[in-house]
């Protein structure tokens, strides 16, 4: 995209002997850039990537109407799965909330050690959040859990 020479006339650094002779082959560099150097490039691709656009596709009228039937399918499948995930959260909230409801009918002492805060404690292992694919380490074999001693 941009060759050793646009970038040193772009930013008016001095270049080095080692910078002159970059050769770029088929995009890629055979030799080694200065830090500095690549940190310009890499802000420079960043920003004129911003401003590129995808090509058009160049279509029949039939083989056109068959993308935009495909496209439009695959955004309501997408739709419609989005819904799916909203709906079950829903629910899951409301079953929240009526157990919670539940809980503090039963027994209000509970209900209130279950929903107070603990400060300086924001997502410890026991309250890990779920996600959709495993995490890299499956257990922590020295995991010790901190105890109070003030309820000792």
């Amino acid at each position: 995209m941009f060759s050793a020479r646009t970038i040193s006339q772009v930013t008016r650094l001095p270049v080095s002997k080692q910078q002159a002779t970059l050769q770029f082959v088929r995009g890629k560099r055979t030799k080694g850039v200065d830090p500095a150097v690549q940190r310009i490039i890499t802000q420079l691709s960043v920003m004129s990537a911003a401003r590129k656009q995808p090509k058009m596709l160049k279509l029949c009228n039939e083989d056109y109407v068959k993308h935009q039937t495909i496209s439009k399918a695959w955004s309501l499948i997408r739709k419609e799965k989005k819904a799916r995930n909203s709906e079950l959260l829903s629910k899951q909230l409301d079953s929240i909330k009526i157990a919670n409801e539940d809980l503090k009918n039963i027994s209000p002492k509970l209900f209130e050690s279950a929903n107070q805060t603990e400060w300086g404690k924001r997502f410890p292992l026991e309250l890990r959040v779920p996600t959709e694919f495993p995490p890299r380490q499956l257990w922590y074999y020295d995991y010790v859990p901190t105890v109070n001693q003030e309820k000792k």
